[in-house]
């Protein structure tokens, strides 16, 4: 009867630290995710410091004399991926296709999370 006892409480206790070491599992996998989601925006922001800033503003960015409206943007592309197809294939406007994916990737995701 006591093995039986110390068995079940050995087992209860086995899936009890495993159900938490799960829980910590996906926490840091959330963390990790909130992680590359800001360096994404502030790498965006860079990006857009970089190469956008001479002919563009955005947000609390002051630049060139074409403001980038938050509105307008999600008004004239549905989707993300419309717009990245856009800034890929047009700009800089004096060097289409001169940045790298990452940076275009970078540069639309801060573009698009802008309300």
């Amino acid at each position: 009867m006591k093995k039986l006892t110390i068995g079940a409480l050995f087992f209860l206790l086995l899936v009890l630290v495993s159900a938490c070491s799960n829980e910590k599992g996906s926490n840091k996998e959330k963390a990790t995710e909130t992680s590359a989601t800001t360096t994404s925006a502030v790498k965006g922001d860079e990006v857009f410091q970089k190469s956008c800033i001479t002919c563009h503003s955005s947000g609390g960015i002051t630049g060139g004399q074409i403001k980038l409206d938050s509105t307008k943007i999600h008004n004239d592309f549905k989707t993300e991926e419309d717009l990245s197809s856009f800034v890929k294939t047009n700009m800089p406007k004096s060097s289409p296709g001169s940045l790298s994916k990452e940076e275009y990737d970078a540069v639309v995701k801060y573009l698009w999370a802008q309300k």
